[in-house]
């Protein structure tokens, strides 16, 4: 799902950033901040699946983000919770 259109539904449409956390214990890439750029991408994504499959634990089941031009490492993995706006 196109991260836009997720914060469309949940009310963050005006948000300017999202707060990634990742289920991943530590680590430098277990959180991270989006911002407002990659948040309104087209083709940033909240992936649950790869070619209709779901993910693999190995691939970031449940959910990981796709981030065209970012680093594979700030493709987060195991997504546990996004936060339209500024964390708290």
């Amino acid at each position: 799902m196109r991260l836009r259109d997720l914060a469309a539904l949940v009310g963050g449409e005006q948000a300017a950033s999202v707060f990634v956390q990742s289920m991943q214990r530590g680590g430098a890439f277990s959180t991270m901040t989006l911002s407002d750029g990659q948040l309104r991408a087209d083709r940033t994504l909240l992936a649950l699946k790869v070619n209709g499959v779901d993910l693999s634990l190995d691939h970031g089941f449940p959910a990981r983000m796709i981030i065209p031009g970012a680093p594979g490492v700030r493709n987060t993995k195991w997504v546990q919770t996004l936060t339209f706006g500024e964390p708290t």
